[in-house]
């Protein structure tokens, strides 16, 4: 699988690089939501799955889902942030997520969950 993830955390980020090199994964790394949308339109075609947190300097999570989504309707995106609230649920999955995972996560389930929306 290939993956975008977008996270301004950088310890999130080698966490979970761990995780996806054991998958036998491939995943690029960007930190600011413009530079996400940048890195998905290089290759819309190329990614599987993009990882996305919602508070990101640049654009925020929902901005960069709904760019995607202009693009590419059948990418995966599943977001991954600290905003817990059922709204902040809600208006994700309907800017376009296909799930949405809250932290703090276990990075199992995080890898489950990827399989399974991946399937």
């Amino acid at each position: 699988m290939r993956i975008l993830m977008v996270e301004d955390n950088t310890s999130v980020s080698e966490m979970m690089s761990m995780f996806f090199k054991k998958e036998g994964w491939e995943a690029t790394y960007v930190t600011d939501g413009n530079d996400a949308v940048l890195t998905f339109n290089a290759a819309p075609q190329s990614w599987d799955l993009i990882l996305l947190d919602l508070n990101l300097p640049g654009l925020d999570g929902v901005q960069v889902a709904m760019k995607i989504r202009e693009v590419s309707k059948l990418v995966l995106i599943m977001m991954l942030t600290a905003r817990d609230t059922e709204s902040d649920q809600v208006l994700g999955l309907e800017m376009g997520a296909d799930d949405y995972v809250t932290k703090p996560f276990s990075p199992i389930t995080l890898i489950a969950r990827m399989r399974a929306i991946y399937r």
